[in-house]
């Protein structure tokens, strides 16, 4: 056979085969490219989405509240689709098509979490329709019912962070949260209790200071009652006293006129209560509504002297919370994960984090609950995993029942799963998008890290003697020129609506950022090394080697530790709480 020949067979041959690679390559080139849009596209809806729901929450006086929250969630979703489908509007997807690819929204709250998808409704009415579908109607012009029960889409019913475990004659539930604070309810030692509050080292407190005070009032019907509160203890060797707070708020008069003034304030039941000339108010609408009620106001006047109104929150809550971890360690001190069980009491066997006999209840040195590291919090975030895991596979696979796609959960990242169990998150999740020769599938987490319902402990912003404000760990921060701390959410501008058009902004605490907090927001110090007073500083020394030394330094007993851990105790214990059954 001639080279020529040969030639022309070779090219017969390769030639389909390279137009074959050529559009393979091309389209898989066309696949990326078209995915990496999708993703930027779905980060940029969950982005805002949870901006959404932070400027919402921090706006909203009643933002902890259920229905309120609701509200505020489902605004979030309703900012998500519309972000989604203007960023994809190009690609010819509409609001409504793109509904069918997003099988869950994940929302995680501080005690549990909501999953936005479509669900089955028993109660939601069928309508009888023609071969058009158009829905028919009677002889009274309403739409016919021919039955109940379809599918919807809407937010699922809450799901608490909750785990049973079982152990002798105990049998009871534990509800966890993003930090420290549980609700157990069962049966304890054979006996069915509720309690709840927050986990600290029982050994921390030193019980010989603790300094309680009582008030008294007389009701409507002329009974006596007297209350007995925290007025100083200390914590790991640091004194809890009564404090002075107070912050900036715009308030309007009878003629609408805003007037922008600070006051000093304490919280009192959910509420926050402020102090002037004229008496105590709490803000109505961005009015000031003065307390009548008098057991209110037998409490504001045992808190207010010296000329000021104190607070003693921090107090109060390493008080209530050293009792409680007391009472945690006594009952429930020996329960391991090996006691954990399912609801039909099976042990439970896949947890992610394994603790097997370490306890978990058992408070100390080695199972200090503030800490990342503790049995306690190792425990908190397997059960808040496992939780969020099998109802959100459960919720996208049953999404696409009977279609073409089979919707399933992706595997999430370590780092994700990280910012889930510790912090108020959005999950978005997008799949069945056909690409190419592919589908899309892909989720996008962002967390929120402003917000009203969770103080973590990197949350407490610092204010020093020149009135500038840094973030926690800062390595500007001078330990000794500490003034006041306070939660980030109070930093943040807040709107007040005089009339349509007519909006004024403020600050509730209008201090400077440091230039290093602003240039550099990442860490310096560990906030678990500031917890527990001594800082680790790292330096590179060159010898023969290069290597690390680190320098300690102790500030257990600093100012900036000392108005930290106040700060860090009275914000947690001024949060919105749904269930608090300390005592009971």
């Amino acid at each position: 056979m001639k080279i020529q020949h040969l030639a022309i067979i070779f090219v017969i041959i390769m030639l389909p085969i390279s137009m074959v690679l050529s559009y393979y390559i091309g389209t898989q080139i066309d696949s990326i490219k078209v995915q990496k849009m999708y993703d930027s596209k779905l980060l940029t809806a969950t982005y805002d989405a949870i901006k959404s729901f932070q400027l919402n929450t921090i706006n909203n006086k009643y933002s902890t509240v259920s229905d309120s929250k609701i509200r505020d969630i489902e605004a979030s979703i309703s900012t998500f689709y519309n972000s989604l489908g203007t960023e994809l509007g190009a690609t010819g997807y509409s609001e409504e098509d793109l509904q069918q690819f997003i099988p869950a929204i994940l929302y995680t709250m501080y005690d549990g979490y909501y999953i936005y998808g479509k669900y089955y409704n028993d109660a939601l009415p069928v309508y009888e329709t023609d071969e058009k579908g158009i829905v028919v109607m009677d002889e009274n012009g309403k739409p016919m019912v021919v039955g109940y029960g379809d599918y919807q889409y809407g937010l699922r019913p809450y799901i608490y962070y909750s785990c049973r475990y079982k152990h002798g004659t105990s049998d009871f539930i534990v509800n966890y949260t993003l930090d420290n604070n549980i609700t157990v309810y069962g049966k304890i030692n054979g006996e069915y209790t509720t309690k709840s509050g927050a986990l600290i080292k029982p050994n921390s407190i030193n019980k010989d200071t603790i300094q309680l005070g009582e008030y008294s009032y007389i009701d409507s019907t002329n009974n006596k009652h007297t209350i007995q509160y925290a007025k100083y203890i200390e914590y790991d060797g640091i004194p809890m006293e009564m404090e002075v707070l107070s912050e900036q708020l715009i308030t309007l008069d009878e003629n609408n006129y805003p007037t922008l003034k600070n006051y000093e304030y304490v919280n009192y039941d959910n509420r926050r209560i402020y102090m002037d000339e004229s008496g105590y108010f709490w803000n109505n609408k961005n009015r000031k509504q003065y307390i009548t009620d008098i057991a209110t106001l037998a409490f504001l006047q045992t808190m207010t002297f010296d000329g000021h109104l104190h607070s003693n929150s921090a107090a109060q809550y390493y008080y209530e919370a050293y009792e409680f971890s007391e009472w945690v360690n006594a009952n429930i001190g020996d329960v391991t994960q090996q006691h954990a069980v399912d609801q039909e009491g099976n042990k439970i066997e896949d947890f992610k984090i394994v603790t097997e006999n370490e306890k978990i209840f058992n408070l100390s040195d080695d199972n200090n609950p503030l800490l990342d590291g503790s049995t306690f919090n190792e425990n908190r975030v397997a059960v808040i995993r496992k939780s969020i895991e099998s109802n959100l596979s459960a919720a996208i696979a049953n999404y696409g029942a009977g279609a073409d796609y089979q919707f399933t959960m992706p595997v999430l990242s370590e780092n994700d799963w990280d910012k889930l169990t510790n912090n108020i998150t959005v999950a978005s999740f997008m799949q069945g998008i056909p690409i190419g020769m592919k589908y899309f599938n892909d989720y996008c987490v962002i967390t929120n890290d402003k917000n009203k319902e969770l103080v973590k402990e990197d949350t407490i912003y610092l204010i020093d003697d020149k009135d500038e404000t840094h973030y926690i760990g800062c390595e500007e921060v001078d330990p000794e020129k500490i003034v006041s701390a306070y939660r980030n959410v109070d930093f943040e501008r807040q709107t007040v609506v005089i009339t349509e058009g007519d909006e004024r902004y403020f600050y509730p605490h209008a201090n400077d950022k440091s230039y290093n907090c602003m240039v550099n927001a990442s860490e310096t110090y560990d906030i678990d090394d500031i917890i527990n007073g001594v800082i680790k500083e790292y330096s590179v020394e060159e010898d023969d080697f290069v290597e690390n030394r680190a320098k300690s330094t102790l500030i257990k007993n600093s100012k900036l530790r000392k108005i930290y851990l106040t700060a860090l105790a009275r914000e947690k214990y001024d949060l919105y709480r749904t269930n608090n059954y300390f005592g009971k």
